[in-house]
């Protein structure tokens, strides 16, 4: 065979090897497009028509163009600053409370102990992360009532008096507080079986080595544990943050926001002023600064987990 033959026939396979591949990824990309179709009918669009909303005045009967001014409104409507800060609390209160309930108990079943005990305790634990954020709510309804379960335990250990009966959901000072012990217990298993899979993960070796080093349990753990999970942290800690900001069913299903707006979030209150005040285009407003938070923080999780992928 002489050497222009080869070079073509080498030529013709390299084409038809292109070709090939590109039959494929077109049928590859084929099957993608219905998913595609489905996600811009349930989330683009909705998105972009809700900005596109919050630049006008909009009810049931009509629709007019106002630019910056449902923004505008937003920034001189003190009810909109505080359910803004509260969200915040309940947030920052939720995500924290969460981190250390968690890892304290993630360490305590990472210890050396029975392994049917550990079995039956992560097994118990996990119990109300698989509650229904509703369902959830309408037990801790009950347990706070002025004559539930709390009240009873509180009475019976001398803390209040039996004849005085406190309304932690309709006492403008303990309703945000309810809800948010509510949301704790409900999602701290979630960074206990996090925490303890990233223990787990941790070489034994290192331990061994502090030990004979002399190292003591406290130095072992802010040395060796915590940089070994600081990856698992980070990226529980982001998303719990998404969780809780946009948390809607807790407020709605212990409180409604009230008494008085004690326990409103930007998540309850869209909804208030979308489908009960009819205010479509101020609570568009409101969905996309919600929208800016929510993006920004699920930037700093995307970028992190492509980092620790990379």
């Amino acid at each position: 065979m002489s050497r222009t033959g080869g070079r073509s026939g080498i030529g013709r396979w390299t084409m038809l090897s292109l070709r090939r591949r590109y039959r494929e990824e077109i049928l590859a990309y084929s099957f993608l497009w219905p998913a595609l179709l489905i996600l811009v009918a349930l989330l683009i669009y909705p998105l972009v028509d809700v900005i596109r909303l919050s630049f006008h005045d909009s009810n049931l009967q009509r629709e007019t163009w106002v630019g910056f001014g449902n923004y505008a409104a937003l920034l001189q409507d003190p009810l909109f600053w505080r359910s803004f800060g509260q969200t915040v609390i309940f947030t920052v209160f939720s995500v924290v409370l969460h981190l250390a309930i968690g890892l304290a108990l993630a360490l305590l079943l990472n210890m050396q102990i029975n392994d049917t005990f550990r079995t039956l305790a992560r097994g118990l634990l996990i119990v109300p992360w698989l509650l229904a954020p509703t369902v959830a709510g309408m037990i801790w309804v009950l347990m706070l009532a002025p004559f539930g379960v709390f009240n009873g335990l509180l009475v019976s250990v001398g803390v209040i008096d039996a004849n005085a009966s406190v309304s932690w959901l309709g006492d403008p000072s303990t309703a945000l507080g309810s809800v948010t012990a509510m949301n704790v217990w409900r999602a701290f298993p979630f960074f206990m079986v996090m925490l303890l899979a990233g223990l787990q993960a941790v070489p034994k070796q290192l331990y061994e080595a502090a030990e004979i080093d002399g190292a003591s349990l406290p130095r072992q753990f802010w040395h060796i544990t915590l940089p070994q999970l600081r990856g698992v942290i980070t990226t529980i800690v982001l998303l719990d943050s998404i969780w809780s900001f946009r948390a809607f069913d807790p407020v709605f299903v212990m409180t409604g926001g009230g008494p008085a707006h004690a326990s409103e979030v930007l998540a309850s209150a869209i909804y208030f002023d979308g489908f009960q005040k009819l205010r479509f285009g101020y609570a568009s407003a409101e969905a996309v600064v919600m929208f800016v938070v929510l993006f920004t923080v699920s930037a700093i999780y995307v970028r992190r987990t492509m980092s620790n992928v990379s």
